[in-house]
């Protein structure tokens, strides 16, 4: 067989393997549809997630879902807290046997507040019961920077946001003053297990479209005007995430996207490129990277995507419908699903090498040609500037140099497959096209 014959089949295996993202495992819920609405990822072997009712989010569960074989076995169990009625609003995990998760109240005259279990989720115990009792109290967010320091907040009660921090492995935790923290507006409120971190710093957004943001673990504050005005409303909702301690990205329910290199102080609208868009729901950044994952759950705005240029370039990995995304490197991250009766769906393990930090080659990933196959127009996304096209067929011989463009038409060539040679000036990639 012919040596570049061979050459272009391999291409196209790899192109196929490339496209492999996620594998879709057993999250081990009982009941049909439920979902995972928040994720804490560990390390590269343990995670936790917690469940949610995906016919009808108001019916309240109390469970949770963990791997500790990297994502390839999820084994779920029951969440007590001596009360049916209140609701598991975020998680943190600190290992395989320790968790923390926020509970807040679903009806009047309840007390959510911070439990913790050590048992691997068999057993969980209130850890302070002083916290959050206030008529009003209300838990949004739980984060752990690592096995001792963690914080906890809360909606405003009475004029000053409720904010705590252990440094003592939650067996305390010390009330911040309100002076530290940036005075609430009229009728604003967190929202549950919006919150995001990076090494020390940490944000939550809230219903007047703002961003707090603490550079040292939750003990003191700055605010912020987001681009939008409300991140949880029925209209208008949005997710951030961020890189390091600078660098993050804003999605809206409406797929708009902004970028921040200060922290979140300031933002810029980005023009998206590609054969993808971003999604609705979640989104996440890998750390120190600028590669990030977008996600949706609406069955009329549902799929997967992925940016390999902080945003501005989307290729799109599937419609199917997911929920929280949560990255904790270039090999661990994890999306949520919903339960069937098959036993094989709810959580998402990414299980491809499309999102590698420090890959060469990294650009040519999200290189893309739609339509394809094609009748004779063709599009090239996922490069800002082309330099070069060329295009052979299977035997190897050119066929046809192209104008520099993001487009190009094969009108006048026969049917059949075909080798796309693309230049940029990051490099040269091959694609295969199938003309019709």
């Amino acid at each position: 067989m012919n040596k570049f014959l061979l050459a272009c089949i391999a291409a196209l295996f790899t192109w196929n393997l490339q496209a492999q993202f996620w594998s879709e495992v057993d999250s081990d819920f009982p009941t049909e549809s439920t979902g995972i609405s928040r994720f804490s990822i560990v390390d590269e072997n343990v995670a936790w997630g917690i469940g949610y009712n995906g016919i009808n989010p108001e019916n309240n569960i109390q469970q949770f879902s963990k791997t500790t074989d990297a994502g390839s076995t999820w084994n779920a169990g029951s969440i007590a807290v001596g009360n049916t009625n209140l609701g598991i609003g975020d998680i943190a995990a600190i290992d395989g046997e320790t968790a923390f998760i926020a509970v807040y109240p679903r009806i009047a005259g309840q007390n959510g507040g911070v439990w913790k279990t050590e048992d691997g989720g068999g057993t969980w115990a209130k850890i302070s019961q002083t916290e959050f009792t206030s008529n009003g109290s209300f838990p949004n967010t739980i984060h752990f920077f690592d096995a001792d320091n963690g914080v906890v907040t809360g909606d405003p009660v009475n004029g000053n946001w409720e904010i705590y921090t252990t440094a003592d492995g939650g067996s305390t935790f010390t009330p911040v003053p309100a002076a530290n923290i940036p005075a609430p507006q009229t009728n604003e409120t967190g929202y549950l297990a919006q919150n995001t971190a990076s090494g020390d710093s940490i944000w939550f957004t809230t219903s007047t479209g703002r961003i707090f943001h603490s550079t040292n673990r939750g003990l003191n504050w700055n605010v912020y005007q987001s681009p939008i005005s409300d991140f949880g409303g029925s209209e208008v909702s949005g997710d951030i995430s961020f890189a390091d301690a600078s660098k993050g990205i804003l999605q809206t329910n409406v797929a708009i996207l902004y970028s921040t290199t200060n922290a979140g102080q300031t933002w810029t609208q980005i023009v998206t490129s590609g054969t993808g868009t971003p999604y609705g729901d979640n989104i996440a950044y890998l750390p120190f990277t600028s590669y990030i994952v977008s996600v949706g759950s609406d069955p009329n705005f549902a799929g997967s995507s992925y940016s390999v240029n902080d945003g501005v370039t989307w290729v799109n990995i599937d419609t199917k419908q997911h929920v929280d995304v949560a990255f904790l490197n270039t090999s661990a991250g994890y999306s949520g699903g919903f339960t069937s009766d098959t036993n094989t769906t709810g959580v998402f393990k990414y299980v491809g090498d499309v999102l590698s930090a420090g890959d060469e080659f990294a650009f040519a990933k999200a290189i893309s040609l739609y339509p394809n196959p094609t009748r004779n127009e063709l599009n090239i996304s996922g490069t800002d500037r082309v330099l070069n096209l060329e295009l052979f067929n299977l035997s190897g011989q050119s066929l046809k140099v192209f104008q520099p463009s993001h487009s190009l038409s094969l009108e006048g060539l026969p049917t059949g497959l075909y080798l796309l040679k693309i230049t940029t000036p990051l490099g040269m990639q091959s694609l295969p096209v199938l003309k019709n």
